[in-house]
């Protein structure tokens, strides 16, 4: 802030690194590039034609602060969590370095890989380590086949919850009435599978988008085309946080925010 009618150019720029225009109602930095200024008082613009006070009787001008568009959100980065991994023994967890919670990781493979045995173990000690519940959003199963998923791994089942696809009625639920079901602290959410859920790519994309909202650690299940690439389109694979290959030897991390990639590490055969 600076007096208007200062003349005293150190004293300008001990308060901006700019000077006043003369009788100009903006101020002029060392770029050439002009701001409006303000009674710091009263928050009037200061006019054309100014003898150095306000209209208020203040004296002391400011820079207008810089209008953000309606709708848009700046946000200060202090104060935001540390991408900091959780290490657990689970196999994915190696593979991706840990895994921080809260994020979204999308786990693709083959049929017959093992990436829903994979998401079972991790899920299952993620609910364990926050004495939470997980839910099991399942379109591609049925309620023995996912519980069976669990001692392949020596892992259990008691902290996860089943949400079906398919309706006492017998009828089927789409992804977002399923994830209607899904509680607010719920500690881990895995979804099998995104092109089972969403059948579309916009409905896989739209999918994709909500879960990026929810609050509890998501692993989603997806399918690998012919190319053995992810299915879907191409979008998929950014929007997760990061993305984990099962392979029969291996699991191959394309992708991680948090940890340096591509990683690969070795799992044991017989896990499918």
């Amino acid at each position: 802030m600076a007096p208007c009618g200062s003349n005293d150019p150190e004293l300008q720029y001990r308060t901006h690194p700019a000077r006043l225009d003369g009788d100009n109602e903006l101020l002029v930095n060392a770029m050439g590039q002009t701001t409006p200024l303000r009674c710091s008082v009263c928050h009037r613009r200061r006019p054309q034609v100014c003898g150095g006070y306000c209209a208020c009787g203040a004296y002391v001008w400011e820079i207008v602060p810089h209008e953000v568009p309606l709708g848009i959100v700046v946000e200060s980065l202090d104060g935001d969590r540390s991408l900091r991994p959780t290490e657990f023994p689970a196999l994915l967890s190696k593979a991706l370095g840990g895994v921080v919670l809260g994020l979204k990781v999308l786990v693709g493979g083959a049929p017959g890989a093992g990436k829903s045995t994979l998401c079972a173990e991790l899920a299952s000690q993620i609910a364990e380590n926050l004495d939470g519940l997980g839910y099991w959003l399942d379109a591609e199963q049925n309620r023995d086949l996912v519980r069976e998923l669990f001692p392949r791994t020596g892992s259990s089942a008691r902290n996860i919850r089943l949400v079906s696809r398919i309706r006492g009625n017998k009828c089927k639920v789409g992804w977002r009435e399923a994830l209607q079901a899904v509680p607010r602290d719920a500690a881990v959410v895995v979804v099998d599978s995104l092109q089972r859920w969403g059948r579309s790519y916009t409905e896989q994309t739209a999918l994709l988008d909500e879960v990026a909202t929810l609050t509890p650690t998501v692993l989603v299940v997806s399918h690998f085309n012919k190319a053995g690439q992810f299915a879907g389109p191409m979008g998929n694979e950014y929007d997760a946080d990061a993305t984990a290959i099962v392979r029969t030897t291996s699991v191959e991390v394309t992708k991680c925010r948090w940890s340096p990639c591509p990683r690969t590490v070795s799992r044991p055969a017989a896990i499918s």
